[in-house]
């Protein structure tokens, strides 16, 4: 059942039921007037007689009761009758004409009681109305007045008042329901319009399609603002899902055709050496250490892959309160032994008591990710470097992004900044090289997962550290971009949140 053709007989219904309400009220309000003015009527018929009844005599001698002609009091409609305390009538109205008003032993034995009272009986095949008036003679019950209408007048208007109101009353109601029906339809169109345009959004899978509404901000308006806004959001994670499908594709398409390399290494050195059985010392030695250098290429991939693939799943790490000056430390005495033939310098300009809020293990994965393509792309000799400055507090805006002056896990927790022995300000960390450099147009692709330069073209690498240093960034609240230097090679540089004050009250915050 359609909603207009629910509202159409929920209307109607309604209407119906306060009709016959109101219909039923009318008719019994009618009736009892009626009624009401047949019984004054004939009270005041009987009260006229009464008065003109005469009695003669004197007290000493036989007194005789002198009944008034009774058609001077009649109608039409009207009728009289006399009856003595036997019950035989003394007189009567000629517009009875062989009729007697039915006079029966209930009627004489409630005449004894000396009051006038009103009965309905049949007589000629009609109801009459009637009131009985007994006739006292000091003190002496001599007979009973009956004063009769006929009740057919008033049936006849009742019934014609139930026709008209029958009549009225279907009519208004077949009115009310088309009227109902039409401005049920009227009003549901609009709703009828929102409908198919969702239905078309639906099969023709057109999100970026939206609801035209130019009424009222009623309550089909909200509809469609919510509706509306309902598809912005689907349209949106539409987008976001084909995104990260598109993303997973090109992933996994990606990180096959990394594992077949060294894969297809392994296997053609383990297949050669089950062939030549008695192979030469030096030749077997060679194929197990191509073997043994591309099954931990296999394995640095496949870690790169799991890091990537946890930080996919929103995998978050621990943070908590680590000094600069103690994590730099760490990373720049290893780095002096991985430096090789190549020349490390480190700069450093911050004051001792700046501390990160960072997950140890993650930051010094960060700068050897940095610092490993550094001295795997600079030549024999030449120089790698570190530099570590304090940048002022305040907003600071950094190349194609704009970062805040306070960093995200202080908009998360003010409450654990407010005290005033906590500053915040900014640590740029850049590392440079003497290498190839950056061909125009990388700057940006570069951190893209299995993207590989023209400068680094055969060497040696998964494309995937650079991805897993910007998460890492990312992660911390920073940024990290790449440029090429004046005077040769490329610096990447690093910017996280530095904060100054009592880190020992700092807990860790586990999932930001």
């Amino acid at each position: 059942m359609h909603l207009r053709t629910k509202l159409t007989l929920l209307y109607t219904g309604v209407l119906g039921l306060a009709l016959f309400i109101l219909t039923t009220v009318l008719l019994l309000a009618t009736s009892h007037t009626l009624y009401k003015e047949v019984d004054e009527s004939i009270f005041a018929k009987a009260a006229s007689l009464v008065k003109s009844i005469r009695v003669t005599g004197n007290p000493f001698s036989l007194r005789e009761v002198v009944l008034p002609d009774v058609d001077v009091f009649a109608a039409p409609d009207t009728y009289l009758q006399i009856v003595d305390t036997r019950g035989r009538v003394v007189s009567r109205s000629g517009n009875l004409g062989g009729q007697y008003l039915p006079l029966g032993e209930y009627t004489l034995q409630n005449a004894l009681q000396g009051e006038g009272f009103y009965e309905t009986v049949q007589a000629g095949g009609q109801q009459i109305r009637v009131y009985n008036v007994p006739l006292v003679i000091d003190g002496q019950l001599v007979g009973l007045l009956q004063v009769g209408r006929a009740l057919s007048t008033v049936h006849a208007l009742l019934n014609q008042l139930r026709f008209f109101i029958a009549l009225v009353g279907t009519a208004s109601i077949l009115l009310a329901a088309l009227l109902g029906w039409l401005l049920a339809r009227t009003a549901l169109r609009p709703l009828d319009k929102i409908t198919g345009i969702a239905a078309s959004i639906e099969s023709n899978s057109d999100l970026g399609r939206r609801i035209e509404y130019a009424g009222p901000a009623d309550e089909l308006g909200r509809l469609v603002a919510t509706l509306n806004a309902m598809f912005e959001r689907l349209e949106s994670m539409y987008h976001r899902l084909q995104q990260s499908y598109d993303l997973q594709r090109r992933f996994v398409s990606d990180a096959s055709h990394e594992l077949r390399t060294p894969l297809t290494t392994i296997r053609g050195n383990a297949e050669l050496l089950l062939k030549m059985q008695d192979a030469d010392p030096v030749l077997v030695s060679e194929a197990l250490n191509d073997i043994t250098d591309e099954a931990r290429r296999l394995s640095r991939l496949v870690e790169d892959l799991l890091i990537l693939a946890r930080a996919d799943a929103g995998f978050m790490p621990e943070k908590e309160p680590a000094g600069l000056m103690e994590l730099l430390q760490g990373v720049v005495r290893k780095a002096r032994f991985l430096a090789g033939d190549r020349e490390f310098v480190f700069e450093e300009q911050y004051p001792s008591g700046a501390w990160l809020l960072a997950n140890r293990d993650h930051f010094s994965q960060l700068m050897f990710i940095l610092l490993d393509n550094a001295f795997k792309y600079s030549p024999p000799g030449s120089t790698v470097g570190l530099t570590v400055n304090l940048l002022p507090q305040g907003p600071v805006v950094l190349g194609s992004g704009i970062k805040s002056g306070y960093s995200d896990h202080t908009r998360r927790h003010p409450e654990q900044f407010a005290t005033s022995n906590i500053q915040q300000g900014w640590v740029e960390i850049a590392v440079t090289d003497q290498g190839p450099g950056l061909a125009p147009g990388e700057e940006n692709r570069i951190f893209d997962r299995f993207f590989r330069g023209e400068s680094t073209r055969g060497q040696e690498g998964s494309g995937l550290g650079l991805s897993i240093a910007r998460w890492i960034v990312d992660w911390h609240g920073g940024h990290i971009s790449a440029a090429n230097r004046p005077e040769g090679g490329s610096v990447f540089t690093v910017l996280l949140p530095l904060y100054f004050g009592e880190k020992d009250e700092r807990s860790s915050h586990p999932g930001d």
